[in-house]
């Protein structure tokens, strides 16, 4: 049977015209046209001709992910692909390159359930452990015990079907070489982790990126700079399964990628985007506990979140990710948080933005990845006296958007998210008189909905973090007041983060990725019984066993219950009534009938201020 996974007659118009200049733009510069569009293709066969954009040049190509050069293969004939191809060509005139690289990756559905663990060229071991001795071993194979079988088979290949196909390609060497060089080494060899040898960091290899297929039947092929992202996801002994950023830059290829990745009410312009993998509560983590909670929707389920409640939130798209035609698994592609995002969705110009986030590499560390730091320490600085009605003007007219850090708190206390703020948080603020203060954008939150009863209401990182500042806002009437109506709202029980809205966004997302989970396990189910137990050995992860439990368990244990009880939580611990009292629990070093000013000092004669006593904020007049 013949299937191609993308066709522009089965576009609405708005989607094919998009797509259709988007191609006339890069195909502006004269390279190889290809016969056959690249795309996911299930039949035994598939012929492709190229020609020269002039009709006079040679065409030199290569087969391997590399870059063709006057010394590759003379393309004389058609091309009869039968299994994966990734077709890389140029044209050559008077024996030198005349043409950028054309690339087109030809997936063959019988060649990614046939994938095997010794593919030609490919080391057979991987990066160095970090924290524990010896070296991963590599792992590249389907695991041929579910791509067998005759149940999971044809649900593996629906799945691929239904996602986006991102397909990276690149000189094998820049991906795998051992040789420890800043531009010849292997990036998944030297992954530059937080800890341990940080040889790698910040190594960028140029590579041809295609997305295409997919329900908004993408059709885009580009260069970008590929580099390594994230933090202890990069540690081989944690992590096999890592994640990209794509760099957009002149020497790689567009300055600036413009094209509707997310769909058409989405931006068009990324200067970067991160290909992230799904390292927390995924079936490849070094955890047991981790593996067992695999649902891979919850960081997504957040920024969703965030988005529905009217703020601004970091956009993202599944999609099947392909690393030189082997197929690497279940990415979520998102956007990166840069001066391009800041002003997409704040306004201004890149110059005015800043993005302020906890840096691991080097230790756990706030800097300012765009702009300066200066409005955030002024930021934190004011928010720590913000029980002073002054400061918290000078803080809310226009240091930081109260209400959407509201709402952002009140996302992260409904997941009960362990996992944060130590780490995995950005902030984001325009520079300018009319700028609405720092907003603060969900990120990496991977560790929700674990337990129905977590609170994580106490958690107090320091003024630096956004629980520091929450706590530092707590004692303002103000925003005690404002953030306990919020709550009432929200955790309503017909409220956004009511049981029945939640549920509601979570199975959009399950209905995205149900039958694409099935390829994921075939990719990645088997590591941790297979190839690398480490730390607990691990089982064979299925959909249909263990995704098909933890869901279970939050349909009928979690989401029921955890509005209900993180409200109680809320109302609980902060109070204020009608008289101006505040009171926030359990804050005093002290429960007897004595005033003690907020350092926990005993005061004799409270004055005008707030006060502790019996373990609560009292406001004197």
């Amino acid at each position: 049977m013949k299937r191609r996974m993308f066709s522009l007659r089965l576009l609405r118009p708005w989607a094919a015209l998009s797509l259709v200049l988007f191609a006339v733009a890069v195909g502006a510069t004269a390279q190889p046209r290809f016969s056959q569009p690249h795309g996911l293709y299930d039949q035994p066969s598939l012929t492709v001709t190229m020609t020269p954009s002039n009709g006079q040049s040679d065409i030199y190509y290569t087969t391997d992910g590399s870059v063709p050069t006057p010394q590759s293969q003379l393309y004389n004939q058609p091309l009869t692909l039968t299994s994966t191809t990734i077709l890389r060509a140029v044209e050559v005139s008077d024996g030198e390159p005349a043409s950028p690289v054309a690339t087109a990756s030809y997936l063959f559905v019988g060649s990614v359930l046939a994938q095997g663990n010794s593919p030609q060229g490919y080391p057979s071991q991987w990066g160095s452990y970090c924290q524990i001795s010896g070296r991963a071993k590599a792992d590249y194979e389907m695991d041929p015990e579910m791509t067998a079988d005759p149940v999971l088979r044809p649900k593996i290949v629906q799945g691929l079907w239904e996602l986006p196909v991102l397909s990276i390609v690149t000189d094998k060497d820049l991906l795998f070489s051992h040789e420890n060089h800043p531009d010849r080494g292997g990036i998944y060899i030297f992954t530059g982790p937080p800890v341990g040898d940080p040889t790698g960091h910040g190594w960028t290899r140029p590579a041809s990126i295609e997305l295409m297929g997919g329900p908004q039947q993408h059709d885009l092929t580009t260069g970008c700079g590929l580099r390594l992202h994230g933090g202890h996801g990069r540690l081989a002994e944690k992590n096999p399964k890592h994640s990209f950023r794509l760099v957009f830059k002149k020497e790689y290829g567009p300055s600036t990628l413009q094209y509707p990745v997310f769909g058409p009410a989405g931006m068009q312009k990324f200067d970067q985007l991160v290909a992230r993998c799904h390292f927390g509560n995924s079936w490849q983590h070094w955890s047991e506990g981790n593996r067992q909670k695999a649902q891979y929707a919850r960081d997504v389920w957040a920024r969703r979140m965030q988005r529905k409640m009217g703020r601004s939130s970091v956009d993202a798209l599944y999609v099947h990710l392909f690393l030189n035609g082997m197929y690497w698994g279940l990415y979520n592609l998102a956007e990166r948080v840069d001066d391009q995002y800041g002003k997409d969705h704040l306004g201004g110009a890149k110059s005015d933005i800043d993005v302020v986030k906890i840096e691991e590499d080097g230790g756990n560390h706030i800097e300012a990845t765009e702009g300066t730091l200066d409005a955030w320490q002024l930021m934190t600085s004011v928010a720590a006296r913000a029980a002073d009605d002054e400061a918290y003007r000078q803080l809310q007219d226009s240091l930081l958007d109260i209400d959407a850090f509201i709402d952002y708190m009140l996302i992260n206390q409904y997941g009960g998210n362990t996992d944060w703020d130590h780490h995995n948080w950005f902030a984001i603020r325009r520079r300018g008189q009319d700028s609405q203060g720092f907003r603060f954008l969900c990120w990496d939150t991977e560790i929700i909905f674990e337990s129905e009863r977590e609170n994580v209401l106490t958690t107090n990182n320091g003024k630096a973090s956004p629980t520091g500042i929450f706590h530092n806002l707590l004692k303002n009437q103000d925003f005690a007041r404002r953030y306990l109506q919020r709550a009432r709202e929200v955790l309503a029980p017909d409220g956004l983060l009511g049981p029945a809205r939640v549920v509601e966004l979570w199975d959009s997302l399950h209905a995205t990725i149900a039958n694409a989970l099935y390829a994921e396990a075939a990719r990645w189910g088997d590591y941790r019984r297979d190839v690398h137990r480490w730390q607990s050995a691990g089982q064979l992860y299925t959909v249909d066993k263990h995704y098909a439990a933890e869901r279970k368990r939050l349909l009928t244990s979690y989401f029921p219950v955890r509005t209900a009880r993180v409200l109680r939580q809320i109302t609980d611990y902060v109070h204020v009534d009608e008289t101006g009292i505040i009171a926030v629990t359990p804050p005093s070093p002290a429960t007897d009938d004595r005033f003690y000013n907020l350092n926990g000092q005993p005061v004799s004669r409270p004055r005008h201020g707030l006060f502790l006593k019996n373990g609560r904020i009292i406001l004197v007049r």
